[in-house]
C-alpha cells in the first residue's frame, strides 16, 4: 500500500508542475495553437482535431500507463453566446447522451459525471475540478480524486474572427487501469467528438 501511494504521488507531482507552469501564461490565440496549419485548416472548416495518446509499459505491480489528450474546435458562435450553455455543467446529462448523471459543486468547482455506453469497459463515474468559465482565458483542468487521479490539462478560450475557439490538452501518467491502450484511446477520442458536436449544437442558442 506504502509503494502504490508512493508511485501515485511521484506521478502526480510533475504534472502539478506542468499545470502551475500553464496557470502563469495568457491563453493563445488561434494561430498560436500547437496544431499542424493543415489541422488548423480542418478546425476552420468546423472539423473537430481529437488526439489520445495512451501507452503502457512494465508489467505486473510495476505496470504503468500514460495518456496524452488534446481536442480543438471553433464555435460557430461568439464566446459570450457559446458560454451560456457549455458552461452549465450540471446540466450535460440532458445534453450528452453518454452522461446518466451530472452534478456541479459552485463553490468547490467541482463537476460529477457518470457515464454509460456501449463504448466504456465499464459504467464510469469521473470527478474533477474546472471553473465556471465565462469568457476567454486559460482554465485549470485536475482530476484530484477517482478515476484517472492526478491527471492535469487547460483549456484555452479565445475568440476568433468573431467565433469562439476551444482548445485543450491533458497528461495523465500512473498505475494501469487495467483497459487496452487502443480501447482506452477509442472511447476517449469518439466519445469527446461526440461530447463537443452535441454541446456546441446545443449551445447554438443563448
Amino acid at each position: 500500500m506504502r509503494n502504490k501511494l508512493k508511485r501515485k504521488t511521484l506521478y502526480f507531482l510533475p504534472l502539478m508542475g506542468l499545470l502551475l507552469g500553464l496557470a502563469s501564461h495568457p491563453e493563445r490565440s488561434f494561430e498560436q495553437w500547437p496544431l499542424s496549419e493543415n489541422q488548423k485548416k480542418s478546425v476552420l472548416k468546423g472539423v473537430f482535431y481529437v488526439q489520445s495518446k495512451v501507452d503502457s509499459t512494465g508489467e505486473n505491480d510495476n505496470a504503468t500507463q500514460k495518456l496524452n489528450y488534446k481536442i480543438a474546435g471553433l464555435h460557430p458562435k461568439s464566446c459570450s453566446i457559446a458560454l451560456r450553455r457549455l458552461t452549465l455543467y450540471e446540466n450535460y446529462h440532458q445534453i450528452l447522451g453518454f452522461v446518466e448523471q451530472s452534478q456541479y459543486d459552485e463553490k468547490e468547482e467541482r463537476i460529477s459525471l457518470v457515464l454509460g455506453h456501449t463504448l466504456l469497459p465499464f459504467r464510469m463515474g469521473l470527478q474533477f475540478k474546472i471553473p465556471r468559465m465565462k469568457g476567454p482565458g486559460r482554465f485549470p483542468l485536475t482530476f484530484d480524486r477517482g478515476f484517472l487521479m492526478g491527471l492535469v490539462g487547460q483549456i484555452e478560450i479565445s475568440e476568433h474572427l468573431g467565433r469562439c475557439a476551444f482548445y485543450a490538452e491533458a497528461a495523465w501518467e500512473g498505475p494501469t487501469t487495467g483497459i487496452p491502450d487502443s480501447v482506452f484511446s477509442l472511447f476517449s477520442t469518439t466519445l469527446s467528438r461526440m461530447a463537443m458536436e452535441s454541446l456546441f449544437r446545443a449551445s447554438l442558442n443563448p
